[in-house]
């Protein structure tokens, strides 16, 4: 009796300490000022002008609304009418932010440490300061990822990609994943149909968005940067590392290295390869968390080092990297 109440103290504890880092984590991300920041004026007027966007959508149809992330647009509409665009933006922020790092630090206790420097790295933090969409829509995918009942579980996931397109994506691997699981296909052949088809989708996937109206169609060519070559080699290790660790591994993982393996294989073709990367590189992190042995302390000595390469230049430019030019 007094070691399970010792264990459920021991349990509030972890709980308490999760809520305590989420919190100062989610306010200090809101606490980003509103004025400077990459995007953010956009956010602030997507507050103020959604309920126009919709009506634009669905004046072109039901599949123009339902492809241009309507939930976003519909969470704007309301929240646009019940406080002002900055705080508006700062609530959102507040949210994903919360969300995401409790549920990360609650569900991988042993991992709490090297979660709490995830949580600082530039692709992760810029999802709550830059790309504040696409972390509402990360939040809300982990809602369910983290959820014990199938329905829950079904509602969340299905929700995130009509926050952020590019889940629609992450939504597929997890169906190829499931499929292949089906179908007992071999890890190896399981990779090479996972390469196959994610290059696939990198040359149809501006078209496929041009058809039923996505915004995508109109904004990879803006949004598209020169890629340096850096993160595909510094991933390709990180997949190599994935793939010693054994076949078990990979089949319990094979989420996570599918979203890997969609983004190495679409990398020099679209930039929508990145911003489904980011939508997913929580769930490669946590899987290469899980990786044991010597490949562990390869992975965490090259990521910690990579990030700190990251990190020591963005976060000593003005507001840690993330000022507008």
């Amino acid at each position: 009796m007094l070691v399970s109440q010792q264990a459920a103290n021991v349990n509030q504890l972890q709980k308490f300490a999760c809520f305590l880092v989420a919190l100062l984590y989610a306010a200090l991300l809101c606490s980003f000022p509103m004025e400077g920041v990459i995007d953010r004026a956009n956010y602030l007027e997507m507050a103020r002008v959604s309920p126009l966007i919709m009506a634009r959508h669905l004046g072109q149809g039901l599949h123009s609304l339902f492809a241009n992330e309507p939930v976003w647009l519909a969470l704007n509409s309301v929240l646009g009418l019940l406080f002002d665009d900055t705080v508006v933006v700062r609530i959102i922020v507040f949210f994903s932010a919360f969300v995401v790092s409790y549920l990360l630090l609650l569900n991988n206790p042993k991992n709490f440490f090297w979660l709490m420097l995830v949580l600082v790295f530039p692709q992760v933090m810029k999802n709550f300061v830059i790309h504040i969409r696409q972390g509402l829509a990360i939040a809300v995918f982990l809602l369910g990822w983290f959820s014990a009942g199938n329905k829950k579980r079904l509602f969340f996931i299905g929700l995130s990609p009509f926050i952020h397109s590019s889940f629609f994506i992450i939504i597929a691997i997890m169906l190829g994943g499931w499929l292949l699981k089906k179908l007992r296909t071999a890890p190896d052949i399981k990779l090479l149909l996972y390469f196959c088809v994610s290059l696939s989708l990198a040359l149809l996937v501006a078209q496929l968005a041009a058809i039923v109206g996505a915004r995508q169609a109109t904004t990879t060519a803006i949004t598209a940067e020169a890629a340096s070559g850096i993160g595909f080699l510094f991933w390709t290790m990180m997949l190599v590392l994935m793939l010693l660790q054994g076949r078990r591994f990979l089949h319990q993982y094979t989420v996570a290295s599918g979203v890997l393996i969609f983004y190495l294989a679409a990398y020099f073709f679209t930039p929508i390869a990145g911003r489904v990367f980011e939508s997913g590189v929580l769930l490669v992190l946590l899987a290469l968390l899980a990786i044991t042995g010597w490949r562990r302390i390869i992975m965490l000595t090259t990521i910690l080092a990579f990030n700190a390469a990251l990190m020591l230049v963005s976060y000593t430019q003005p507001l840690m990297g993330f000022a507008e030019n």
